[in-house]
């Protein structure tokens, strides 16, 4: 009995002091070269910039790092100037012990964006990373043009991990089981396999990045902005952005609940909400020609680049081709169907119910509907007068030809002159003779 105890003793203690150790993993960069390095916060960044024109930012979010927005950076490249950067703790840049969180993250964002004197920015975040944008946008107006989230938490409710991350996360023994997890690739695949809701779509970028951080980045990450965005905290201060918004979410993520969009948007004025279908946590992955369509139209403003997003799966074209033409020839008739559910928030006593409500965009039939594209005003068109119509305003001869007699010569006394019976009670008009 004594020799298991002392065993048992053993054991805690070495689980504790590898805990300990692990957790207080902190990493610098060892060589920053100038052109891809910039210290921000006390932090060594990693940053990329290409393309030219107004300038757009790239934010990722808990376990990722900027590889994330290749296809998309490169996509805007033709048209803006693309600033992507890896957060602090992830990725390519510094991981210290502390620093982490939605708050610090907007400073590192403010602080990067006023290094290169960005103003009036678009910003888009993805996760985390979006919830450290509204921050940006909420306190600096002034930085921030557009913003786009993707996949953001409202609430810390709606956050929900599975199992073998959730270990990560959980104290003393959530630093053994990251380091498990960076050493054996098959372990990080389980984590990262509800990320997406195809598993053709689990790329390497993503197994990889989720083991580049540290025990530390990864729990007071999570930790520190769940307390941050708990009992909606950042949803509230968000109601004071002016700025046009886009929230995109997929339909099947497990790991932010979708029903996030309606919490953001509900609270903006110029807000626009996009449930990617089939797509989980990683649209900018999962549903690549969708996604950068999406943000194109969004940031210039022209609906026309989604006329070039039409991914509809090739197997489901040819199993599915009589309902799908019917769907398209039901949709053409009478327009999309109205499937939407109403996301915005209830309204309170004390705040009364918005006019604007959020405008949810969907596919149909492979296709998003025309009412995505700037719609004129109908002109007006002059309704043609139906035959009732004309019968109550038109005299009609009716009621006065007799029917036609078996003898034609054998036709009935003439009508008199038209009149009512009225007038000719009331006697004949002035100035004429009764007799006549």
């Amino acid at each position: 009995m004594g020799i298991t105890l002392i065993v048992l003793f053993v054991v805690v203690a070495v689980i504790l002091t590898a805990s300990l150790v692990l957790g207080r993993d902190a990493r610098e960069v060892e060589s920053a070269r100038d052109t891809e390095y910039l210290e921000l916060e006390g932090v060594l960044i990693r940053y990329n910039i290409i393309g030219g024109g107004p300038a757009v930012v790239l934010v990722h979010g808990w376990l990722s790092s900027s590889r994330i927005w290749e296809q998309l950076a490169g996509r805007l490249a033709q048209r803006f100037t693309v600033y992507t950067l890896d957060l602090s703790g992830f990725g390519e840049s510094d991981k210290p012990l502390s620093g982490y969180g939605v708050r610090n993250g907007s400073r590192l964002l403010y602080a990067f964006c006023a290094h290169f004197g960005l103003t009036r920015a678009n910003i888009i975040g993805h996760d985390l990373g979006g919830a450290m944008a509204v921050k940006l946008a909420a306190d600096h107006p002034d930085v921030v043009g557009r913003l786009a989230i993707i996949s953001t938490p409202a609430d810390e409710n709606q956050i929900d991990l599975p199992t073998m991350l959730w270990l990560v996360t959980v104290p003393v023994v959530g630093p053994i089981f990251y380091a498990l997890g960076r050493v054996a690739r098959p372990i990080r695949r389980l984590w990262m396999r509800p990320f997406v809701a195809d598993s053709d779509d689990l790329t390497d970028v993503i197994v990889d990045d989720a083991g580049r951080s540290t025990p530390a980045a990864v729990s007071k990450t999570l930790s520190i902005s769940r307390r941050e965005i708990s009992r909606g905290r950042l949803a509230r201060q968000a109601r004071i952005i002016k700025i046009p918004l886009l929230v995109v979410a997929g339909e099947e993520d497990q790991i932010v609940d979708p029903q996030s969009v309606g919490v953001w948007a509900g609270g903006v004025e110029r807000a626009e909400i996009c449930l990617v279908d089939e797509c989980g946590h990683m649209p900018m992955v999962e549903r690549v020609a969708e996604f950068n369509a999406q943000i194109l139209a969004f940031l210039t403003g022209d609906a026309r680049y989604l006329d070039y997003a039409h991914p509809v799966q090739e197997a489901r074209e040819e199993v599915e081709t009589d309902h799908v033409e019917s769907s398209e020839e039901e949709y053409a008739i009478t327009g999309p169907s109205d499937d939407t559910v109403d996301l915005s928030p209830r309204p309170t006593e004390l705040e009364p119910e918005r006019n604007n409500v959020p405008r949810v965009v969907r596919k149909h039939g492979g296709k998003y509907p025309a009412r995505l594209r700037p719609q004129r005003p109908p002109e007006p068109v002059e309704e043609q007068p139906t035959l009732d119509d004309r019968a109550r305003h038109e005299p009609t001869d009716e009621g006065f030809l007799p029917e036609l007699p078996d003898d034609l010569f054998d036709w009935p006394e003439p009508r008199r002159e038209f009149g009512t019976r009225e007038r000719r009670q009331d006697g004949p008009p002035d100035g004429q003779d009764d007799s006549s």
